[in-house]
Order: C-alpha cells, then structure tokens, then sequence
C-alpha cells in the first residue's frame, strides 16, 4: 500500500516536469527559428539601403587632408555677375560691400569655386569635385571686375570666369588685355561673349559664326589659351545659334535660365544663378539651398 502512495506521488510531480521539460524546448526552437529570421530580414534591408543610390553620395578620398569628392549625378550653382561697383537703380552693379558679404558666406559655409574646366570634366568626363563646389562667373568684362572683385576673391581664395566681349577689351571701363593676362596668370578664365554682343537669333548665320568665331580667335591670340566655353548674349539663342556654338569649337554653352548647372541639361543650356544688386544675403543663401529657386 505504502509502494503505491509512493509511485502515485512521483507520477504526480514528474509528469509536469516532462510537460515543462517538452514545452521549453520547443520554445527554445521558435525562439532560434525566430532570430535567425531577424538577422536575415535585417541582412535583406542593409543590402536593400546599400543599393539605393542618393543623387548626391559623398566618398571619402584616400588622401585624409583632401577635400571629399563628389559623385554623379550633380548639381553645381554657377552664379554670375556683371559689374561690382555701387550705382543706385542699377541691378546689373553690384555694390562692392554686398559682394564681399556674399563671397565671406560662401567660404563661412564651405564652398569651394571650381573651375569651369572642372565642372566639364565632371559633368561629361567623370572628374571629380569638391563636397560643396560653385561656379563665380562675370558677364561682359567690366573692369571693376579686376579692381574690385579681384581682390575680394583672391581674399576668399576663389577665382572665377570671365564671359568678355571681345570688342569692349581696352574700352573704357571695361576690362584692358594686361588686367585680363593677370587674372589668367591667377587662376581666372577668360571665355566667350561673342564680338559685339548682339542679339545672335535676329542675324544670319554667316554674321552669326563671324560674332562666335572672331571673338574666340581673338582673346585665344592674345591670352595664348583656349577658349572653350560661351555664355550667350541676353540669354538669346535657339537650335541654329546652338548649331552655330558646336561648329566654333566651344564645349559649354551658358544661359541666364534659372537655376543650378546639372547633368540633365545638356552642354549647350546651362542653368546659373542671378545675383543682383540689394538681393540680400538672405535671398543670395536661398538660392543656393534650392537648385530650382
């Protein structure tokens, strides 16, 4: 009798220790399942985030003291100017003081200013730019351009481009052919405007290559170095006048269209950015946060 008190108490407390010892370990099993599980969708989503291209990817460069580079696609503002000097109700002069405000923003917020050899090699040949490059371009070569603007880039350690009419070279107030050979020995570009800046789509073609070819002929005599680039006069152009740029030999073609420079734009429609007189520093640094502003 007294066996089987015994044997019946046993049964009692070990069938739940079975049951117990059966159920933990099938939760042991779903637990592992569930895991492994985790780490493969994990896995999934960080290859899933890798193939995801940004338009903008930042890559370190091998050389730690060289400024990161930036990879396709890309945008670039390319601003432009014409005349830095103060004259009241004139938009196209830029007084002195609110460019220097400007150039001290772009090097306080780290703009780099490249070239526009660098911005086509970039947007057609696969070169590199800095993290955070810009374009400083003058159209028609007004000398403040050189006693004044000069100066205030050199500060800043930007150089820029020069969009010159051939015939205004050594008129006055306009650029003289010793100021434009000392940009040039500092980094500057002297490029295409055309002879005479007139308004290409109202000539016929033959006028038309003459204003293109004569222009680059010249300045490339006097500064022994190519002109590669063009900014169109008014922003006045069509599918002849563009024609008319490839047969001259140029690389580049800018408008005054709205918005940066990118890679969805062809050669020969450049975008820049408009910089006039009083726009403020806070519409200047608006326009560079918005490619479409």
């Amino acid at each position: 009798m007294l066996k089987k008190i015994i044997v019946t108490l046993c049964l009692i407390f070990l069938i739940p220790v079975l049951v117990l010892g059966i159920n933990g370990c099938g939760k042991e099993k779903v637990s592992s399942q569930t895991f492994q599980a985790e780490i493969e969708t994990q896995t999934e989503t960080e290859t899933q985030a890798e193939a995801i291209v940004p338009s903008v990817t930042l890559n370190e460069s091998t050389n730690p003291e060289s400024s990161p580079i930036l990879q396709k696609p890309v945008e670039v503002p390319v601003l432009y100017y014409h005349s830095v000097m103060l004259e009241e109700g004139n938009e196209v002069r830029m007084p002195p003081d609110q460019f220097e405000a400007q150039m001290a923003y772009m090097r306080e917020q780290g703009y780099e200013s490249v070239t526009l050899d660098q911005l086509y090699q970039a947007f057609y040949k696969g070169g590199a730019l800095p993290a955070k490059p810009f374009v400083i371009t003058f159209d028609d070569g007004y000398e403040d351009n050189y006693t004044t603007a000069f100066p205030i880039l050199k500060k800043h350690g930007f150089t820029a481009a020069v969009f010159m009419v051939s015939s205004y070279i050594n008129g006055e107030g306009f650029l003289s052919w010793s100021q434009l050979k000392e940009l040039t020995a500092n980094g500057w570009e002297i490029e295409g405007h055309t002879a005479n800046h007139p308004y290409l789509s109202k000539m016929d073609k033959a006028a038309v290559l003459n204003e293109l070819k004569s222009s680059k002929e010249l300045i490339e005599k006097e500064l022994g170095q190519t002109v590669n680039y063009i900014a169109y006069p008014y922003g006045d152009y069509n599918a002849n006048i563009v024609q008319a740029v490839k047969d001259t030999g140029y690389l580049m073609a800018f408008t005054t269209e709205r918005g940066w420079s990118n890679l969805n734009l062809d050669e020969w429609h450049l975008q820049r950015v408009y910089c006039f007189a009083n726009m403020g520093l806070k519409e200047f640094s608006r326009r560079l946060q918005n490619p479409k502003y």
